[in-house]
């Protein structure tokens, strides 16, 4: 057998669940046969098989030419080559009629010198169970066939694995079958689908045991002139070199010896005789078509050698044109050389001129330089007045798209001087630059009114819109603005009862415990946030201890935002001018970028905020505590400075807050931290470890302060657990999301989303605290 070459896709099948089908060259006959499969095993996996059958190499002669042979197995490779394109492209096309049909099929392709014998070679190889082989057409007579007229079929039939089932189909009809099974078949069943009648056709001869009957001397004579001829003609007509004819010789030999044996007896097996004179032809047609395709072949093979020398001979023109063009190009690379030397001669030349034209450009760039700086100080002036204005702008379009919150509610003077006995001066809690701040009771609420100077620029109309876009910026950790007395000039906030820091750092009142004082460091953090990442960032620009001011659950809130836009022009003119003759402790907190430049910037806010944790760190005054804090972590001795009315603190939590608040304190505005990556992810651990420590906590409040919702700012009944990893009452945090909002009521960043989570164990310890009263 000859060599065979396979190439097949990466094969995954059950051989039990699969029918491979047989296809040839013909597609109408291979149509057919898919058709004939899919539709009687239409719950199969199928694999579609073909072998290519290589062409013969002709023998070159002894004195040919070593370049001409050369040439012909070129020529031969490349026809070969063409002709297992072609069968990989036909095994594709019959992959998509399988396709189109609703069934998807893997495909073995193989070439080798003999077709049937390949075939074998695959059912043996796979194991094969069941396979459906396709019969040529022309010749078979569907109504008359009596037969297998293919040699390759019979040869399949005869050499295949007996565990093979096998169905032989032409033209879409089921002309033979056999069945595989644990035993040895020689035999196939002829089965007609159309009337349901089942035949037994034998295909080996001398392998039948028959009934003898008589036939008459003209039927013997007949007989053995049949088979005489077409034994003569096996022998000497070369067409049947390739049957075996030796063998197709001794066999018929034996037949015509038993067959005049039974002449003699005046009997004949007829049934014996009939098979191999049936068997003969087949085998003579099959002999006479293949002699036929050899021909074809032959003329084909032919044809394409013809090709190929015309390529050949199209190649050789064309290396010829690429030899010319190369010596085209040659001289075309020496012309290029003389060029680049003269090029660079030139290009010596260009750079002395460069560097004459640098000289009169670094000239240039100084006066624009001074040009500059001079556009620098006219676009930060422009700036600054378009950001006010972009500022107010989008606080208004904010306020006018969103219909959520009722209108600030406004007081009548009547009401105001009923709320504070008449303004009356034991009353008076508080008095600055910018007017007075008196405690009252409004409507039945606990409220601070702060009444601003009468003087100034600002009419009612004007400061009431101011005081209306300030009380739209809310969050828990800032003072609310409840409402305003524009007639009087005058702010109701809030009332916080544990009055402000600077109050407690001066021991005015109770010293606060060193838990408390990180709370509050943490919230002032969380309200600079908030303000700093707003649309637009919002500045505060005044942040000490006597602005932090404290609840009664000991929770900071930040006050005097947006005081500078309530003044009138005048008074900040004097305010700026008299900002220099300040005292040295109140001047401590202030950015010295806006001692220089008079701009304040979101930094001068976290430069404000790091003095003011050194102060809740030691309880030392403003004018030397940045320095002290610096030699006590040099020579550590950090204890040294802190302040011990606070209790003892941790000495790592203390050392962590005196660095982060020392880099706050940093002149370069680029060296301070960032709030939320630097300095929140510090004090947030700390805000944790403080919250836990409960027996400090327990003697300045009457209620835990993580008990209390930072919107509603009361227990909370039903604690859930948002994105921004804070807790808050199940109704406040669905109304703030369900509002419109989409960022945290704390940091106002944006969520990654609104899905919310119980916080079991904070309920838990809720209600054990409340059980515990």
């Amino acid at each position: 057998m000859g060599t065979a070459e396979e190439t097949v896709q990466h094969l995954q099948f059950d051989v039990e669940d699969t029918i491979f089908v047989a296809v040839g060259t013909d597609a109408d006959d291979a149509k057919a046969t898919l058709l004939w499969a899919v539709q009687n095993f239409a719950c199969k996996t199928f694999c579609l098989l073909h072998v290519h059958q290589l062409t013969p190499r002709a023998t070159s002669p002894k004195h040919e030419d070593p370049s001409s042979h050369t040439l012909k197995e070129h020529v031969a490779k490349a026809f070969e080559d063409l002709q297992r394109q072609k069968s990989f492209e036909l095994l594709n096309q019959y992959v998509l009629i399988l396709a189109k049909l609703g069934v998807r099929a893997q495909k073995i392709l193989i070439a080798t010198n003999s077709v049937e014998r390949g075939i074998v070679e695959i059912i043996d190889q796979y194991s094969i169970k069941w396979l459906v082989m396709g019969l040529d057409a022309e010749r078979y007579n569907l109504k008359m066939s009596t037969g297998l007229k293919s040699k390759k079929a019979f040869f399949v039939s005869q050499q295949a694995p007996i565990c093979c089932h096998i169905w032989f189909v032409c033209r879409g009809r089921l002309m033979y079958s056999r069945e595989g099974g644990p035993g040895r078949f020689n035999k196939l069943q002829l089965q007609n689908t159309e009337i349901g009648i089942n035949h037994t056709n034998h295909l080996r001869p001398e392998s039948v045991t028959c009934k003898l009957n008589l036939l008459d001397a003209q039927e013997q004579e007949n007989a053995f002139d049949s088979i005489s001829r077409f034994i003569y003609e096996g022998q000497t007509d070369p067409k049947f070199e390739n049957l075996g004819t030796s063998r197709t010789t001794l066999l018929l030999k034996n037949e015509v010896s038993g067959l005049q044996e039974a002449a003699s007896m005046n009997v004949t097996p007829i049934k014996e005789f009939e098979g191999v004179k049936a068997w003969i032809e087949e085998e003579a047609v099959d002999a006479e078509f293949k002699a036929k395709s050899l021909e074809s072949s032959c003329v084909e093979e032919v044809k394409r050698r013809n090709e190929m020398e015309e390529i050949l001979a199209s190649s050789k023109k064309e290396v010829e044109r690429m030899n010319k063009e190369h010596d085209k190009l040659l001289k075309e690379l020496h012309r290029v050389h003389e060029q680049k030397s003269l090029l660079e001669r030139k290009a010596s030349e260009s750079r002395c001129d460069v560097e004459e034209l640098e000289k009169k450009m670094f000239a240039a760039v100084d006066l624009l330089v001074s040009f500059k700086e001079k556009r620098d100080k006219l676009q930060i002036e422009q700036e600054d007045a378009t950001n006010e204005l972009r500022k107010l702008k989008n606080m208004v379009e904010r306020e006018s798209s969103c219909n959520r919150r009722a209108e600030m509610p406004t007081f009548s003077f009547m009401e105001i001087i009923e709320a504070t006995r008449n303004f009356d001066p034991s009353w008076k809690i508080g008095e600055g630059r910018h007017g007075s701040v008196y405690k009252g009771v409004l409507r039945h609420m606990d409220v601070a009114l702060k009444m601003f100077p009468s003087y100034g620029s600002h009419s009612q109309s004007t400061f009431q819109y101011e005081v209306e876009l300030l009380s739209r910026v809310r969050h828990p950790n800032l003072v609310s603005i409840i409402g305003a007395c524009p007639e009087s000039r005058l702010i109701v906030y809030e009332n916080m009862k544990n009055s402000s820091l600077e109050d407690h750092l001066a021991c005015k009142n109770r010293p606060l415990p060193w838990q408390i004082r990180i709370r509050v460091a943490a919230d002032i953090c969380l309200a600079l946030i908030f303000l700093h990442y707003s649309e637009p960032c919002i500045v505060h620009g005044d942040i000490k201890p006597s602005k932090i001011l404290l609840d009664a659950n000991f929770i900071a809130k930040l006050g005097g935002l947006g005081i500078t836009r309530l003044i009138p022009q005048e008074q900040k003119a004097f305010d700026s001018a008299s900002v220099y003759s300040l005292s040295k402790e109140n001047n401590s907190y202030i950015d010295p970028k806006y001692l220089e430049t008079g701009r304040l910037t979101p930094e001068s806010d976290v430069y404000s905020l790091g003095v003011t944790l050194l102060r809740v760190l030691t309880g030392r005054a403003p004018p030397s505590i940045v320095n002290d804090v610096k030699c006590a972590l040099e020579n550590d001795q950090i204890g040294a400075i802190l302040d011990s009315s606070a209790g003892d603190w941790p000495h790592d939590l203390a050392e962590q807050l005196a660095l982060v608040a020392l880099r706050c304190c940093e002149k370069e505005k680029s060296n301070r931290p960032d709030l939320v990556s630097e300095l929140w992810s510090v004090l947030e651990p700390m805000r944790s470890i403080a919250s836990a420590s409960c027996s400090s906590l327990k003697k300045h409040s009457r209620v835990p302060a993580h008990f209390a919702c930072p919107i509603f700012q009361e227990i909370m009944k039903d604690p859930l657990i948002a994105a921004d990893g804070f807790t808050y009452e199940a109704d406040a945090i669905r109304g703030w999301f369900e509002s419109g909002h989409n960022t945290s009521p704390m940091t106002n960043l944006k969520v990654e989303h609104c899905n919310l989570v119980p916080n079991y164990a904070l309920l838990n310890a809720i209600q054990e605290w409340q059980h515990q009263l």
